[in-house]
């Protein structure tokens, strides 16, 4: 349903426009959760996907997205060091963002918003093995926000990075990071924050 409402505002946006773009997406991404007490954006993971967008005028488009996306949160054994914690978080979405541009040259700055749907069963594990999560269980969606920049090589190949993070938590689970944002002014819980590197294809002329 929010998926659905998705795509009508992105068809009512560019209802009086003549010409879409379509294209392809495959990336990788850089993932951590803020509020379960690591950090780094160590947690690798795959994007693959398409778009399409459409001239609102000569400088702004808009773009909407569909693509899958893996994310969540990993930190590894570092018994050198005798740190013998490890943690790990897999989460797998289907996200749909919605993005106005704003074109500079071959250059295109981004901003918009996106609705995930979590796909399958989220894992949590630790040294010890995997961790169920029934009491604090993960949401089965993600909402948030994105800002970006795409630079095209030619007509048809584009360059993006992008930073994406959770509006509200993905999981009621108490926040471990001390003095974090969303920690110290929004509600505790967990968030995906992501960057994103993606090459997209273009067609058409």
């Amino acid at each position: 349903m929010r998926i659905l409402l998705f795509i009508l505002c992105f068809t009512w946006i560019t209802s009086s426009a003549q010409v879409f773009k379509p294209g392809l997406i495959v990336g990788i991404s850089g993932a951590q959760i803020e509020g379960d007490g690591y950090g780094g954006y160590d947690k690798i993971g795959f994007i693959a996907g398409g778009f399409v967008n459409t001239d609102l005028s000569e400088k702004l488009s808009s773009q909407f997205e569909i693509y899958y996306i893996n994310k969540g949160s990993f930190d590894a054994l570092h018994p050198d060091k005798g740190d013998y914690n490890s943690f790990k978080v897999n989460l797998n979405y289907i996200e749909v963002p919605v993005i106005i541009r704003y074109k500079q040259h071959k250059f295109m700055i981004e901003v918009g918003l996106y609705l995930g749907k979590l796909l399958g069963t989220p894992t949590l594990s630790n040294e010890n093995g995997e961790v169920f999560v029934n009491q604090y269980p993960f949401r089965s969606f993600d909402f948030g926000g994105l800002l970006g920049i795409s630079y095209y090589l030619n007509d048809h190949f584009i360059l993006n990075l992008r930073s994406k993070n959770s509006l509200i938590p993905i999981r009621d689970f108490p926040s471990l990071d001390q003095g974090s944002f969303f920690n110290t002014f929004l509600n505790n819980g967990w968030y995906n924050v992501d960057i994103n590197f993606s090459i997209r294809y273009e067609f058409g002329e």
